[in-house]
């Protein structure tokens, strides 16, 4: 075996758009020890090549030795993620926690969570009670390639999103979607407070960098704002806004 196992791990990893950092959230590791794999630094352990065939369906073999086919389920990516197993329909009532099967459909469990400016990552468990979450199938979860390890519900408060985002609704955030290339409604953090607004990337230098962003409200009684070279800085992105779940 040598490096090459590396360049294969970084290749498909690049393929699912996932950075060094996301892949390393998602497999209980450090950017660090992804980055020394890829740089053939150190050998994948054999916990983490399981767990990547489990969560993604990616073939050890084809890691270590470049054997057979990258993946060893139907594709790569989330689509590979091992299957809750099969339950019979709930009692009503009954809380389900975990992935699970009904019928012939697989499902992922999400969890609702509530925006924070003290957390790291701008993201807190709701407040008491039992733990709130929702069943998003697994045909949909890949139609719009979301990665349901790191996707979160959050409650809309206010109304300077509707009517697209009414209030009271709940959305779904995808954490590892942060990037601005292009507009989106984003939930942020912005000194003190939370927000889900539309985030809009105003021209580019030469090297790519943002010029500008405007923060635009859905809502036409509210004014929109800009934020100019650093004063970019002032906002920590959460994640992207992949669809609107409900209006209870």
């Amino acid at each position: 075996m040598n490096a090459e196992y590396g360049q294969r791990l970084a290749a498909w990893r690049k393929e699912q758009s996932l950075s060094q950092r996301a892949l390393g959230s998602v497999m209980g590791v450090s950017q660090g020890y992804i980055s020394d794999i890829e740089a053939g630094r150190s050998e994948p352990s054999r916990n983490f090549l399981q767990l990547l065939s489990e969560r993604f369906g990616v073939s050890s073999d084809w890691i270590l030795y470049g054997i057979g086919l990258p993946t060893t389920e139907r594709a790569a990516g989330f689509e590979a993620r091992t299957p809750g197993k099969r339950i019979e329909p709930p009692d009503l009532g009954t809380p389900m926690s975990g992935d699970f099967r009904f019928g012939t459909e697989d499902f992922f469990m999400v969890e609702r969570m509530d925006l924070s400016v003290s957390a790291g990552l701008g993201l807190l468990p709701v407040d008491g009670g039992e733990r709130e979450m929702l069943a998003f199938p697994r045909s949909w979860v890949l139609r719009n390639r979301v990665n349901p390890d790191l996707a979160v519900l959050v409650r809309v408060e206010g109304d300077s999103m509707a009517p697209t985002l009414p209030n009271g609704s709940l959305i779904l955030v995808d954490s590892l979607d942060k990037n601005l290339r292009q507009e989106g409604i984003f939930a942020f953090n912005r000194g003190e407070e939370s927000y889900v607004k539309r985030l809009v990337p105003v021209g580019s230098e030469p090297g790519g960098r943002l010029v500008s962003i405007k923060i635009m409200s859905d809502n036409p009684a509210y004014r929109p704002d800009a934020l100019i070279g650093e004063e970019m800085e002032s906002i920590t992105i959460v994640g992207r806004v992949r669809c609107v779940v409900t209006t209870l």
